[in-house]
């Protein structure tokens, strides 16, 4: 009896032991941040405290990023060791990034995921990847990554090589390749192209085509920098075959990307200065690149409603950056940006979407250029002071134009003279001029609050910072 009573003891026992969560002692772990955090008002605007961008509609932040709204990311990553460490020099990283902001404006502090339009919470991130395998020069990742290079900061524009989203890639020394699956989540627009109607039981219900998208990338070393070629091919599955007679029985289609960028370091007093230029040309259904973003497979205009097909539209995007490290005491940051843009209606103004309900622009131009000048008072005290002109051209709309200069006083905590050093603590003034159609037709979300004006003012406090 006594033995019976001792097993189950020890049955109990061991249960008890390994039923224990496991507690964490990995000590190889990575914290990183981006964000941004601030106080506002839009001078000369109803409900001034909550500010609105100085620049032209369908453009984000091209002309000037002081505007932001608040934005917070934490990053996370483990970083795992092969086995046998000596004979693999295989790096391990497994990376996690999370998003927080609001979607109307309201301070980040002031509401939570229970207010109306409150926080929303995103992953943009979440994937593994392994380095150098087995000391090679091959490399894979899989899950879901901001798939992206240099932007252009001014105006946090990505502007070449923007693939972000959930997949799988493979790089070889200086080539990568890669396939992401891309899908919108505003399972409630009619836009085209990735959305139909699936006709179940007599009922039209709203579906989702998923797109894939093949990239091809490789870098060419030089003296100074590198040449960065980019091949694009985008492929979007039919729609249902449920209902095979009625326009909701969406064709497949397909779209392709082909673009260069050449980058190359520049001689000046301080280290770190260069000039960058690209050029990419997207078709059919890769033809994205709008409302700030150059993200190919976000489609633009209205399809060829005989067809259904996005075959005939096409995106021109060029683009110009540099930094010029002048002297211990003043960096000047500058681009130049230009693209076209077409559906594949035969429209040159406005088209409708698959359904025939909302109206389209189905032809645009954006053109921008600006510079922001960094004059290094003290270490820790820099003046920041920027000056943009951007233009948006609709359909067979007159042009909007709108000139913006910006100036900030920044604290720098660091106190390193660079443009790259955070964090920033800022006063910021702007003022933007608007020509008379974009004044008189509200082309910008500031004067969408204030109403018609020639002028608009945005003054605020805020902190910028990375950690990465």
């Amino acid at each position: 009896m006594k033995k019976h009573f001792l097993l189950l003891f020890m049955l109990l026992a061991s249960l008890e032991f390994f039923a224990q969560a496991p507690v964490i002692s990995n000590k190889k772990f990575s914290l990183g941040s981006y964000g941004r955090a601030g106080i506002a008002y839009s001078l000369g605007a109803p409900n001034s405290e909550f500010p609105q961008s100085l620049n032209l509609n369908g453009m984000g932040s091209i002309g000037g990023r002081f505007e932001e709204n608040d934005y917070f990311e934490l990053i996370t990553a483990m970083h795992l060791s092969p086995t046998i460490a000596s004979k693999d020099t295989t790096k391990i990283n497994v990376q996690a990034r999370f998003a927080f902001y609001t979607t109307q404006g309201q301070l980040i502090g002031n509401v939570s995921n229970k207010s109306i339009g409150g926080i929303t919470t995103a992953l943009p991130e979440l994937f593994a990847e392994a380095n150098n395998i087995m000391g090679s020069d091959w490399s894979v990742w899989i899950g879901a990554r901001l798939y992206r290079n240099d932007d252009i900061h001014n105006i946090d524009h990505y502007y070449f090589d923007d693939h972000s989203g959930q997949g799988v890639g493979i790089k070889h020394k200086n080539t990568q390749f890669s396939v992401i699956f891309a899908g919108s989540i505003d399972t409630t627009s009619t836009l085209p192209p990735n959305f139909y109607l699936n006709i179940v039981n007599g009922t039209p219900t709203l579906g989702l085509r998923n797109r894939y998208i093949s990239t091809l990338e490789h870098s060419i070393i030089t003296k100074k920098g590198y040449v960065k070629l980019l091949g694009e091919f985008q492929r979007l599955p039919s729609g249902t075959t449920q209902d095979a007679t009625t326009k909701y029985n969406y064709p497949a289609d397909f779209g392709y990307v082909f673009g260069a960028k050449y980058q190359t370091s520049l001689a000046t007093k301080l280290a770190g200065s260069f000039n960058a230029i690209s050029a990419r040309y997207g078709a059919g259904i890769a033809n994205g690149g709008d409302g700030g973003s150059s993200k190919t497979f976000i489609t633009y205009g209205g399809p060829n409603l005989r067809t259904n097909s996005f075959r005939n539209a096409y995106s021109l995007a060029l683009t110009e950056t540099f930094l010029l490290n002048l002297n211990k005491n003043y960096s000047l940051n500058g681009y130049a940006l230009y693209t076209k843009s077409r559906g594949a209606s035969d429209s040159l103004n406005t088209t409708t979407d698959y359904l025939g309900k909302q109206k389209l622009f189905n032809r645009k131009q954006d053109i921008a250029f600006g510079a922001r000048g960094t004059w290094y008072i003290k270490n820790w005290l820099h003046l920041l002071h920027e000056f943009d002109m951007t233009w948006r051209k609709d359909g067979t709309q007159d042009f909007a134009q709108m000139t913006k200069f910006s100036i900030a006083p920044t604290l720098v905590p660091t106190s390193e003279r660079s443009v790259w050093a955070r964090p920033h603590i800022r006063f910021v003034y702007s003022i933007a001029h608007y020509n008379d159609f974009a004044a008189n037709h509200l082309y910008s979300p500031y004067l969408t609050q204030s109403g018609v004006k020639s002028w608009g003012q945005y003054i605020g406090a805020k902190v910028e910072w990375w950690v990465f």
